[in-house]
């Protein structure tokens, strides 16, 4: 009992912390296009930290869209989902700068 009330807390958790964080990805990219733009003339250039960031908010855009999703319906399956898309953050944050190179890779 106590475990199903935690799993239901953290599900809610989930899908309200859901909405914020894909809408402030959204805008961190676009105004790094913009920042970008102005600094290398061109607002994309398929830097691997760019289209990391460009497939984590599509990762985590997917369960927006729960009424036609089946797995987004249920909780089990909405938890594990959000797991593994934090994965695509860890790779954003750190596995572009160990595993890829380009202009954002960090020494």
């Amino acid at each position: 009992e106590q475990r199903c009330a935690l799993i239901d807390q953290v599900t809610t958790l989930n899908r309200v912390m859901l909405y914020p964080s894909v809408f402030l990805l959204a805008i961190g990219i676009f105004l790094g296009a913009i920042w970008a733009n102005v600094s290398w003339g061109r607002y994309w250039s398929w830097d691997p930290k760019e289209t990391w960031a460009l497939i984590t908010l599509m990762v985590y855009a997917v369960p927006l869209h729960r009424q036609s999703l089946a797995f987004a319906r249920h909780n089990k399956h909405f938890n594990i989902y959000i797991t593994c898309a934090f994965l695509c953050v860890l790779m954003t944050f750190f596995g572009v700068n160990y595993f890829l190179g380009g202009m954002h890779a960090y020494a």
